[in-house]
Formats: structure tokens, C-alpha cells, sequence
């Protein structure tokens, strides 16, 4: 168990060790949940490349974000 501050602005820093042991990055998502009234559970949110092919198995995933992004700048769908 580690203990962290909270700051004046709510804010924690999730120690190195925690961000290891659930390979949380810079830039991912995390997602916070309230287990009874006194504890808080972090979980490593889904990120699109590991949603991406869920429902249509076979399509390219790789970089998928990028690749979206790029053809909505040029306008294409």
C-alpha cells in the first residue's frame, strides 16, 4: 500500500510502482470507482487500439487513432 497527498487542487500523483505493476503510461486513461465509502479503486482504462477490431475482427488496428485522425484532417471518412 502506498500513501500519496492529496493537492490543493484534488490532485494525486500515482506512485512509479503502481504505474508498473498496471503499465499506465503517460497519456493513458485511468478510471476511478468508489468501493463502499471509504476506498478508491483505479483501474487502467481501454484505450481505442485495445477496443479497435473488438466488433469486426480482421480490420487493421494498429495505430488506429493515428490513422483516423490523419483522414479526418484531409476530410476523408
Amino acid at each position: 500500500m502506498k500513501t500519496v497527498k492529496v493537492t490543493r487542487k484534488r490532485r494525486i500523483t500515482i506512485p512509479k510502482e503502481v504505474c508498473d505493476t498496471l503499465d499506465i503510461k503517460p497519456g493513458d486513461y485511468v478510471e476511478l470507482r468508489v468501493d463502499g465509502k471509504s476506498r478508491i479503486i483505479v483501474e487502467k482504462a481501454a484505450g481505442i487500439d485495445e477496443l479497435a477490431g473488438f466488433l469486426n475482427p480482421g480490420y487493421p488496428v494498429k495505430n488506429l487513432a493515428e490513422s483516423l485522425d490523419e483522414k479526418r484532417k484531409r476530410g476523408q471518412r
